[in-house]
């Protein structure tokens, strides 16, 4: 027999540059995972999750409402924060996460699978990613996400060493390890993101040894790796640049997401003015990602 709760969604309306902030904000509250709607591109966004109904939800709506009005403390434009709460009709959990989410083709070789669909693919050298977005840190298919896993595929050609600073959901770690990476190591912040993290390593064969932990940005980490990637906002990664210098072997491979439109010309500086040589900048809608060389 089936198991059904009610649950509560909330509805956080902001801009499209805040919606990492306000995600880790949900996430903080232990929110259920994450969609967003941003797909009118117009700057806004709508961060998406839900709640069981026995949790204080006036409280959590309180909180996160007051946490993403404080983004503009931190640099960043929350636009009108509007916080919509409301009820939605009972039905399993699993279920409602299958209504939002789907497979979906990410790169030429790379596909995200929910858990629990039973994907088949058609193509041969297609490679799963197998996601439980109902643990945190959403289904691996922002913008954000998009870039960074592209921009591996385009720079791993097997047997490099890879660090993933941030990794959220592990879906980087993920992807490398799918396109050949040999060693790699992530780290997060977040105790939350680490466990995530695990779980969904336990749902892709060949990941059992990545290792994973807790820690803040590269501090403290020793060793070089070939390449770094990193999908965070523009204010943390600035400070990770010189880190990447001194832990990238040379020629080593810097690739950052996360970066709002906004923000891509300090970037820039400062990967050049800490010697990178910039290959390529992409862009999807306001935001960017950069592939990056360390020079001599």
């Amino acid at each position: 027999m089936e198991k059904f709760m009610n649950l509560i969604e909330i509805k956080v309306k902001t801009t499209q540059e805040a919606v990492p902030a306000v995600s880790n904000i949900l996430m903080e509250q232990n929110a259920q995972g994450i969609q967003i709607d941003d797909a009118k591109n117009d700057g806004n966004a709508t961060v998406i999750t839900y709640f069981p109904d026995d949790v204080d939800i006036k409280k959590i709506k309180k909180d996160v409402e007051t946490q993403t009005k404080k983004l503009i403390d931190f640099g960043l434009n929350p636009g009108n924060v509007e916080v919509v709460i409301s009820d939605i009709e009972e039905k399993s959990w699993a279920h409602n996460w299958e209504d939002y989410y789907h497979a979906e083709r990410i790169t030429r070789y790379l596909t995200i699978v929910p858990a629990w669909e039973d994907y088949q693919s058609k193509e041969s050298d297609q490679l799963i990613i197998k996601l439980d977005p109902g643990m945190a840190f959403g289904t691996g298919t922002h913008p954000t996400t998009k870039m960074a896993m592209q921009a591996l595929e385009m720079t791993l050609r097997g047997g490099e060493k890879l660090f993933d600073v941030g990794t959220g959901s592990g879906v980087l770690s993920i992807a490398a390890r799918k396109l050949g990476a040999n060693q790699i190591e992530a780290w997060d912040n977040d105790p939350i993101a680490v466990e995530a993290t695990k779980k969904n390593f336990a749902l892709n064969p060949g990941m059992n040894n990545i290792k994973v932990s807790v820690n803040s940005l590269l501090d403290g980490i020793n060793g070089k790796a070939d390449v770094i990637v990193a999908n965070m906002l523009a204010d943390v990664l600035l400070p990770l640049i010189p880190q990447a210098v001194e832990h990238l072997d040379k020629g080593g491979k810097f690739i950052t997401a996360g970066i709002y439109a906004d923000k891509l010309e300090i970037m820039l500086k400062n990967l050049k003015e800490n010697g990178f040589k910039i290959n390529q900048v992409t862009e999807v809608d306001n935001w960017r990602s950069i592939i990056a060389t360390k020079g001599e």
